[in-house]
């Protein structure tokens, strides 16, 4: 369905790498939005599954953008958004391939969207899809003292959780909602981050800027939580994490809060390395110790060291 003539669209933008079988199951729930979007992209972001040539035949209501190499998070995101901001998107929905909404989702992300012209960007109550009752994201938090950025209401049972729409301080973009002028005044997202924090970082730009970010929980989004990089705690994650969180502080973070965080990020990074040693996962304990170094060295101001998501990739079986 087109807007009508003389109002600007609102473009679902869903970024996929393999995992066809969940990209399915995601444009499924988003062609079954009601309201609709107005127009649906998927950024194929180097796909060797054949994503995109699947897409295509199965959803022809979807525009496919095929990129020939991995963009990573915001290189594919911001790759999207260039496309529906140039053909003149009022808002866009941006969406892991992971998740699948709820019929009326869009519409009331919309109309809190709608309801304030200084709200940049609006995002759903997100649960586990294995545990459909239990909430991944309600918001995001940040730390005042030790800038530590976590999930509000995370492994939490959706009874037990007092909600209700409210700002935050991040919203997660597994699944959020844009508007245009505030993607135009704030930026598209740092792709220096490579993956993770994107999303707080882009949160912590457009606060800056005198924009608000909200938190809807009448729409529902359910995750099926780290399907791209590996469900658990793996070295890519593991060293992710720790360079990004650092990433964050070096630019957002007071003077007095990095030596908050960097002791707070210590006790978090030696429970997870002892974890990780007693299940005899030694790789992940190495791109703990290796992510920790490198955050160190970002907070102390250096450049982040030259490393990319393939370095961490598991090694090659032998024949």
């Amino acid at each position: 369905m087109s807007a009508p003539r003389g109002v600007k669209p609102t473009w679902a933008l869903v970024l996929a790498m393999n995992q066809l079988p969940l990209t399915r199951q995601c444009l499924t729930s988003v062609l079954a939005l009601d309201p609709p979007a107005d127009r649906v992209l998927l950024v194929d972001n180097g796909s060797t599954d054949g994503t995109a040539e699947t897409v295509r035949l199965e959803f022809p209501a979807v525009e496919v953008m095929r990129l020939e190499t991995n963009r990573y998070f915001a290189g594919g995101v911001n790759e999207g958004l260039r496309r529906a901001l140039g053909q003149g998107a009022r808002s866009v929905l941006l969406l892991n391939n992971d998740v699948v909404l709820e019929r009326p989702a869009l519409g009331k992300l919309r109309q809190a969207l709608e309801a304030d012209p200084r709200l940049a960007a609006v995002s759903p109550k997100i649960y586990y899809f294995d545990v459909p009752d239990v909430i991944w994201f309600a918001g995001g938090e940040v730390g005042r003292r030790t800038g530590l950025i976590r999930h509000r209401g995370v492994n939490v049972k959706d009874e037990k959780l007092r909600d209700g729409p409210r700002d935050v301080e991040y919203v997660s973009l597994a699944a959020a909602l844009l508007s245009s002028a505030a993607i135009e005044s704030v930026g598209l997202l740092d792709p220096e981050y490579v993956m993770y924090v994107e999303d707080v970082d882009w949160g912590a730009r457009a606060r800056a800027r005198g924009f608000r970010l909200g938190y809807e929980p009448s729409a529902k989004v359910w995750h099926h939580v780290s399907a791209t990089s590996g469900g658990g705690l793996t070295p890519l994650k593991a060293y992710y994490r720790l360079r990004s969180g650092a990433l964050y502080l070096s630019r957002h973070g007071t003077p007095w809060q990095r030596p908050l965080a960097w002791l707070a990020y210590l006790t978090w990074t030696k429970w997870l390395v002892t974890r990780s040693l007693i299940r005899g996962d030694t790789r992940s304990a190495k791109a703990l110790l290796l992510g920790f170094f490198d955050f160190t060295w970002i907070l102390l101001g250096f450049r982040p060291p030259a490393r990319t998501p393939e370095s961490f990739a598991p090694p090659a079986p032998r024949r």
